[in-house]
């Protein structure tokens, strides 16, 4: 890196800073009668402006006098600012991280995505006018209630007025500076520049937007000096008008439009609390920080946690509780579920235990010492109900060997798995091997998790020239190159995400994996046999209700996504999702899903095609709604009669139409039944389930597999990284599949399961037909050392595709780890006295 590029760097980093220290820079601004404390957390108005005809009697300051004092005096004023703004940053605290990392995160996120963004937006030189004109229309309009408040004001004399006006035109000086020295130095090319590629350092000015920065500098102000909806309305209305037409005609990227309208709508805060007077109108100005921070000591209100991984054993444990009727208030067909969230539906199971007792039932001795495990799992969340949440731990460190000796099968999408749902390791014939290591952390709202790992797969010769026609017949491309598959050595990032909880919602964005269905199968829609992929997630902590409706439905749980693929070919697909999870009565719960991959190497992105896929509206140019969209409906339902002893849990899910209930013969199916507990065997549970995706129903320009998890537009289908990111039964197969658990104790285990598949010949030729039977061995000991270790025999009857004849496979896996118990030693014997004398933990 050169001199100069340096330079420029350590300014951009500065500059961008300089909008974070700004809020730092003075103290809160309150009106005079309001407490401490309470202008500390919440944004209050100021007492209403007086009268015109009093408009005199308020004291003036020296710089409202006349226009030669105005004009001096915020010349002054202007350069106190700019020292201020750029020495802002060295008054940050390390507190404003709980609003400093979500924010940088969403920049990143951003910059990360907006050349693609940018690339896919309508080129056509007519629109582009349109929309520059409309963006130039809207900075003037800001600029002309400024500046026509300043020169009202001269005439009717009203200091309100003369401010308003002054304020704004200084905010908007203080953007321009900050935004051309940040143009200076980092010297991005614009999007109609250079194909597009938006590099930095190379002597353009796109980044940031200096129209964004005006705009969102005076609207700021405005909406703060006339507090009124319509004034808001208006003023932030035509400033998000100029980002927007910034970013669609051409003019801008995505990141340099929010840096811009950030930096803008952050000086007009500094501004406005610098040099506002109270006594004149308008309304407190609370950093933007208030918004975020928790509680200086004490629990935090909104609590930033991690997500259990989709692979522990807390979900069997807590699926478990559910089937024997002491959890009520969670839902289990989205996950995963947050540290915090499981934390809570512990004192629910504390509840039912309590009122268990309190009825004279028997206690159920397993039970309570399967609560007491999880207590102890979740010692450091419950320490956050009633002191600060802040913590730092090793999660995990593991080391795994998988050995397989004979034919696998490791293509799901295809063929089949002989391992499944593992977050798309890989895995070939031979000695497999995985190193890793994961860590979270916690801080008032915010949350940080990462989990990496080496992994080592051997190489594997090429694909047979059947197999790569069957391909290229099936699929739609062009035939496969007879490349061998070489040795696999690489460092990944499975699940990595930060982020924050805002208000009761947590919001993260990085690799993650969901699951969206019940029971141990895997979701029809989404699962973590694929790798984890950068996405936006959003998630309530607790379900909410709407009014009238949940008295009818019971509360409401919503979650969404926003992601993107890898390993198709060409352009990359994003993917969205929604599920709505409602729960009338506590013994049924029942949800609707659905996702969309969006955006081909036909058909681009576009903020169009986004809208018309999310309305379900048919775009005209594709003649059909934009992208390929799948749903599903899941239940699990305590059979009444057998609460305690059967559960019937299932999904359906359908590629295309809105609902998939409307075809049923058409649908992938998968229903399930759990036994949490077996006559005579009470350490013994059972699950039964059943997965379909021959579809009956399906149109005649559907068959040979051209209908789930496959579409024209997405040739490499439902996939991440060349993994199915569903259910493995694939697009056109059958599978039967049992599981029996012994809990000797909450973390040692034994479990053998079943499993037979077949894949129809009308989709591979002469078809396939293999069984799996495995047995695994799980134990913890109280240190945090742990093993696990699987034994697995396939036998496959019959894949003509494949090879001749049958071909049995061996797989072998040992597991070693480490779970340090920092902080989690002290919640066993509190939860054993609580759940004795019936008392729930606080």
């Amino acid at each position: 890196m050169t001199g100069r590029t340096l330079a420029r760097y350590l300014i951009v980093v500065n500059a961008l800073f300089t909008a974070a220290g700004a809020h730092a820079a003075l103290p809160q601004q309150a009106p005079a009668d309001t407490p401490a404390r309470q202008a500390s957390t919440t944004i209050e108005a100021l007492p209403p402006a007086p009268p015109a005809n009093a408009t005199t009697s308020a004291p003036a300051a020296p710089w409202l006098s006349n226009a030669f004092d105005n004009t001096s005096a915020a010349a002054t004023r202007v350069f106190d600012d700019q020292k201020q703004i750029w020495l802002s940053p060295f008054q940050l605290r390390f507190s404003d991280a709980e609003w400093l990392v979500p924010f940088a995160g969403l920049t990143s996120a951003i910059l990360l995505t907006d050349r693609s963004f940018s690339k896919a937006l309508p080129s056509s030189p007519h629109r582009l006018a349109d929309y520059t004109h409309l963006r130039d229309g809207s900075v003037g309009a800001l600029g002309a209630a400024s500046g026509g408040l300043y020169l009202w004001s001269l005439h009717t004399h009203d200091q309100h007025q003369r401010e308003s006006g002054l304020l704004a035109g200084e905010a908007v000086i203080d953007s321009l500076i900050a935004t051309e020295a940040l143009k200076f130095a980092a010297g991005r090319q614009r999007p109609l520049e250079a194909n597009g590629q938006g590099k930095f350092f190379d002597g353009g000015n796109s980044f940031p937007s200096n129209h964004s920065a005006a705009a969102w500098a005076a609207a700021g102000v405005l909406a703060h000096e006339y507090p009124g909806s319509m004034t808001k309305l208006l003023a932030y209305g035509l400033a998000s008008a100029v980002s927007f037409t910034s970013v669609s005609s051409k003019q801008h990227f995505p990141s340099d439009a929010f840096i811009g309208s950030a930096l803008g709508w952050a000086l007009s805060e500094y501004v406005y609390r610098a040099h506002h007077n109270p006594e004149l109108g308008g309304s407190a100005w609370n950093p933007v920080r208030d918004l975020f921070r928790s509680s200086e000591s004490g629990p935090a209100r909104y609590p930033g946690s991690t997500y259990v991984p989709l692979d522990s054993w807390v979900y069997l444990a807590f699926d478990r509780l559910f089937a024997l009727g002491y959890v009520s208030a969670g839902y289990q067909d989205a996950r995963p579920w947050s540290r915090e969230k499981c934390a809570r539906l512990l004192l629910d199971v504390d509840q039912a235990l309590a009122n268990s007792l309190s009825a004279n039932h028997p206690e159920n001795s397993d039970v309570v010492t399967l609560v007491q495990s999880l207590h102890h799992e979740f010692a450091r969340e419950e320490a956050a109900f009633i002191g600060p949440n802040a913590s730092a731990a090793i999660e995990s460190v593991y080391a795994r060997v998988l050995s397989a000796s004979g034919t696998v099968l490791n293509d799901g999408y295809h063929f089949g798995q002989t391992v499944a749902y593992d977050y798309g390791r890989p895995f070939r014939e031979g000695t497999n091997l995985i190193d890793g290591a994961s860590a979270s952390a916690t801080y008032g709202n915010l949350f940080f998790y990462v989990d990496g790992e080496y992994q080592h797969s051997p190489s594997a010769p090429s694909l047979s020239l059947p197999v790569r026609q069957f391909f290229a017949d099936r699929d739609k491309v062009a035939v496969p190159p007879a490349t061998p598959f070489s040795t696999i050595n690489r460092f990944a990032l499975l699940n990595a995400y930060a982020g924050f909880n805002f208000y009761g919602w947590q919001l993260s964005f990085g690799n993650q994996s969901l699951s969206w269905g019940p029971g141990i199968g895997g979701s029809l829609l989404l699962s973590n046999n694929a790798a984890p992929f950068p996405m936006l997630r959003i998630a309530p902590e607790k379900p909410f209700e709407i009014p009238g409706l949940s008295k009818l439905v019971g509360p409401f749980n919503v979650e969404q996504f926003y992601g993107r693929l890898e390993g198709h070919q060409g352009y990359q697909p994003w993917i969205y999702g929604q599920k709505i999870s409602v729960k009338p009565f506590r013994s049924f719960e029942f949800a609707y899903s659905r996702t969309t991959l969006i955006g081909s190497n036909t058909y681009p992105l576009t903020s169009r095609q986004f809208f018309y896929s999310l309305l379900g509206r048919i775009d005209p140019v594709e003649d059909s709604v934009p992208g390929d969209s799948r749903t599903a409906v899941d239940w699990t339902w305590r059979v009444p009669g057998l609460h305690d002893r059967l559960t019937f849990y299932g999904e359906l899910e359908d590629d295309d139409d809105p609902i998939p209930l409307q075809n049923l013969t058409k649908n992938v199916v998968r229903p399930g039944l759990y036994f949490p507990r077996l006559p005579f065997l009470p350490k013994w549970d059972l699950h039964f389930e059943y997965t379909s995706s021959t579809s009956p129903g399906r149109a005649s320009f559907q068959n040979h597999g051209d209908l789930n998890y496959w579409n024209l537009e997405f040739p490499d289908g439902y996939t991440n990284d060349g993994d199915l990111m569903a259910n493995t039964v694939g697009r056109e197969g059958v599978s039967l599949q049992t599981w029996i658990r012994y809990w000797a104790s909450p973390r040692r285990t034994l479990d053998f399961s079943w499993k037979q598949n077949i894949v129809l010949n009308d989709y591979v030729p002469g078809g396939g037909k293999w069984q799996d039977y495995q047995a695994s061995y799980s134990v913890t000991r109280r240190s945090g050392l742990y093993f696990k270790g699987l034994l697995q025999f396939e036998h496959i009857f019959a894949y003509p595709l494949l090879f001749p004849g049958s071909r049995n496979n061996l797989v072998a896996s040992l597991e070693l780890g480490f779970l340090p118990q920092w902080g989690r030693q002290s919640a066993v014997s509190t939860t054993a006295e609580n759940t004795q004398t019936g008392r729930p933990l606080p």
